[in-house]
């Protein structure tokens, strides 16, 4: 919200510096965002009068003026067709400069058509003050001649940021009323009077307020012969420092109340209400109504509604119909003024699926005990800026009296939440400068009267974080707390997760978060064909048709994180996410804890590696194996799979024992051409729950050997099917104590050893832990192992 220090001082006297005033707003709960000083390009540009006006001799369109600045009558050509004698004007002297089309003029003695012309009568474009403007600025006879015109119009905006709790602070006299209480300073109102017809309103409109549930207290005044037009240059600016748009100064009145005074009001044209009678219900026969947008709405049962006899006029507290909207015929209008439950506007936008600044107002809850003062100063104003004549009285119907709330508040429990030493009269005294009223009832507590526009505040600790925020948190003696630990434990999947994490960062991955609803679409495309279609959980009233669906995989978000960042030229990524997956098995809704791990793209950058080649999916099984490794979680072994996600020919199941605890793999290319990702795409997923009972979580140390061992290779040639993991698993069964470790040295393809084979390179280490290991040893051993090994490969039927 937005909010000029030139309104804010219409009600209430503050002298501060702005940094000042800044500190006290933020310290009470109002975030200062921004400060906006007006940027206001010219200078020397002075209030004077036209004294006379004369047609130039050489020219039809051009006038020469007598022009007094209140030291000298200085001789002004100007052009502009509403100058007249005994206007005050914004001269801008020889001198002085002008910011025109994003340059700076300065203003220099000059002849038109052969008379001279000592300075320039300025419009408000000319000197930044609206963007368009017709003929030259009329100023206030209040401003005496010779005032530099960059004091009148310099101002500074806040740009406010508002707790949703604050809703009665949503205006200029809202933000000044919290200041008068953190300030102790008295707020003001501008003093008005109404001159009334003799014609009463309840000779001219009746009002059938139809539902008074939705709708507790409904008003309107009446003005009669307004004339429709531009608004004067300090209601468009005003209007402008907020955020608004001028479109009229019948309009623009209603809009400067909302911003003002913070109550919503809706103008209607007197004369397009049929049978001059409103209906305020919310069960009504019409079905639509086009709206000040144009756009044509149906009507939803139960939503309130204006309506005349014949047609609906307006939806309540939302959006005004177009049938009766102010024109530039209209001269009667009738202004509209209620308290609309925050429910009833809640369900209507909600319904309409429009957000207004009247319905956010309404939704956070204004005062229908200030509605007949707002009404009037709306009328007084509007007869100010569009004429006419103000019809006596007003239709005022209510439902009840609107008292304030009576709340029980303690001393004793005041001091004790916020540590302070505060006695009762410093705490009336701060009730009292909010507004409440304080009925003493003993030493031990008293009652709050609390007005009924504080929608904030509905029980004891509301007041005390009240009394918090105006007695100022500054002004709360820090004390050291007092540190109890918990004896509870942390919680074991919590500190597992955060182990993980660490682990996976320290793998120079990067980590993402996902939302955990995805659209029908993204999970059907992500789940496995064997899967039934009740495996995944819709949610039963989703807010959009992109979340309606609970992910039972963490692959399609990270699909879109590749998606999002490939878009935007950032294509080498290498990330992980840890969340939660659902899925529905068996009568059962179950939620569970999930590592995936996407690789895209280049291992390396450039500046590491001029040649960085491509991740590939023993990078992804490289990671998986050390993030097992660290966890302590063996023997883990990776079995060829059939999952449609999948390359065909690239993926594997993860297992431990005989338990699969995930899958990796090069993604189905279908998933990256669908997305439109020309590279390949590496992902692994994890199931936490069944990776938990394989982790153990401590690890024997042992000593170092300090005898040497030797190391001899072995190659062998198999069938490409053939997995190298089986080979080592036979070796293993077949070892003894002196083979301490086995690596796969290299594996090799070639046209030359034959279609579907392949040479695998082991090397073996032999080790005695007691002493030095004899040549001839390693020999006899190697040769035990080797030929053990083959008779069972070729029993197997591998070597074939």
């Amino acid at each position: 919200m937005k909010v000029s220090l030139s309104s804010l001082k219409e009600y209430i006297d503050i002298n501060l510096s702005t940094h000042d005033l800044c500190q006290v707003l933020t310290l009470g709960g109002i975030e200062v965002d921004e400060v906006i000083e007006s940027p206001l390009k010219f200078s020397n540009v002075i209030a004077a009068t036209i004294l006379e006006v004369v047609s130039h001799p050489n020219s039809d369109h051009l006038k020469v003026l007598k022009v007094s600045n209140g030291e000298q009558v200085l001789q002004v050509v100007c052009g502009a067709e509403n100058c007249r004698a005994g206007m005050r004007v914004a001269l801008a002297q020889i001198g002085a400069i002008l910011g025109l089309d994003g340059k700076s003029v300065k203003i220099t003695k000059s002849k038109l058509r052969g008379i001279e012309s000592h300075g320039m009568l300025c419009g408000a474009d000319e000197l930044g003050l609206l963007d368009s403007a017709d003929g030259i600025l009329e100023l206030s006879d209040q401003i005496e001649e010779g005032t530099d015109l960059k004091e009148i119009f310099k101002d500074t905006v806040l740009q406010l940021s508002l707790t949703p709790n604050l809703g009665h602070a949503m205006s200029v006299y809202g933000i000044a009323r919290d200041l008068s209480a953190l300030l102790q300073i008295p707020l003001k109102f501008p003093s008005f009077s109404l001159q009334e017809e003799e014609i009463s309103i309840e000779n001219l409109i009746k009002v059938e307020l139809l539902d008074q549930i939705q709708c507790e207290r409904y008003t309107c005044r009446m003005l009669q012969g307004v004339s429709v037009g531009p608004s004067p240059l300090w209601l468009q600016k005003k209007l402008e420092q907020a955020g608004f748009r001028s479109v009229n100064n019948v309009v623009d009145i209603g809009n400067l109340i909302l911003q003002e005074l913070g109550q919503p009001l809706h103008i209607f044209d007197y004369q397009t209400i049929a049978d001059h009678t409103l209906q305020i219900t919310s069960t009504t026969s019409f079905s639509e109504l086009e709206t000040l947008d144009s756009a044509t709405r149906l009507i939803p049962p139960g939503v309130l509604m204006i309506c005349d006899k014949e047609k609906p006029l307006a939806f309540a507290g939302v959006l005004g119909g177009k049938s009766s909207a102010v024109s530039d015929e209209t001269s009667d209008v009738l202004i509209e003024a209620a308290y609309f439950t925050p429910q009833s506007i809640r369900k209507s936008s909600k319904w309409l699926k429009t957000k207004t600044d009247s319905s956010q107002r309404f939704e956070k809850g204004t005062d229908p005990n200030f509605i007949p003062k707002a009404l009037d100063y709306a009328a007084y104003l509007l007869q100010k800026v569009a004429g006419g004549k103000i019809v006596k009285g007003m239709i005022d119907q209510k439902t009840s009296s609107f008292p304030p709330k009576k709340m029980i508040c303690r001393p004793k429990r005041i001091n004790h939440i916020l540590g302070t030493q505060l006695n009762p009269s410093d705490v009336f005294k701060i009730f009292f400068s909010a507004g409440m009223h304080v009925n003493e009832q003993s030493t031990e507590q008293f009652q709050v009267l609390v007005p009924f526009f504080r929608h904030d505040l509905k029980s004891e600790i509301d007041l005390i974080e009240e009394i918090a925020r105006l007695y100022g948190y500054n002004n709360i003696v820090k004390t050291t707390p007092v540190h109890i630990s918990s004896p509870l434990l942390h919680c074991a999947a919590y500190q597992l997760e955060k182990q993980l994490r660490t682990y996976l960062l320290e793998e120079g991955l990067q980590e993402f978060i996902t939302c955990n609803l995805i659209s029908p679409d993204q999970s059907k495309k992500t789940s496995e064909n064997t899967l039934p279609s009740s495996f995944s959980i819709s949610v039963l009233q989703p807010h959009s048709l992109d979340q309606s669906v609970l992910r039972s995989s963490l692959l399609p978000g990270l699909l879109q994180v590749v998606k999002h960042n490939y878009d935007r030229e950032n294509q080498d990524l290498s990330g992980f996410e840890i969340g939660k997956i659902h899925f529905h098995l068996k009568d059962e809704y179950i939620e569970q804890s999930a590592i995936g791990m996407i690789l895209t793209g280049k291992s390396s950058p450039y500046h590491i590696d001029p040649k960085p080649r491509a991740y590939d999916f023993f990078d992804l099984k490289g990671i998986v194996e050390n993030l097992c490794a660290l966890l302590h979680v063996e023997p883990i072994s990776f079995s060829p799979s059939h999952l449609h996600n999948f390359h065909p020919n690239r993926q594997a199941i993860i297992m431990c024992q005989d338990s699969i605890i995930g899958s990796l793999g090069e993604l189905h290319p279908r998933h990256s051409s669908e997305l439109g990702i020309e590279q390949r795409i590496y992902f692994a997923e994890i199931n936490i729950e069944e990776l938990t009972p394989f982790i153990k979580q401590t690890s024997l140390v042992k000593p170092l050997i300090s005898f040497p061992g030797s190391e001899r290779d072995w190659t062998i040639t198999i069938a490409d099917k053939t997995p190298v993991s089986s080979i080592l698993e036979i070796i293993k069964a077949n070892s003894s104590s002196l083979l301490e470790k086995i690596t796969l040295l290299d594996l090799y393809k070639s046209s030359q050893i034959g279609k579907d084979r392949k040479n695998i390179t082991f090397r073996l280490f032999y080790r005695d832990k007691l002493k030095t290991i004899a040549f001839e040893a390693v020999e006899k051993e190697h040769s035990r192992i080797i030929e053990t090994v083959m008779k069972e490969l070729e029993q197997l039927h591998i070597l074939s």
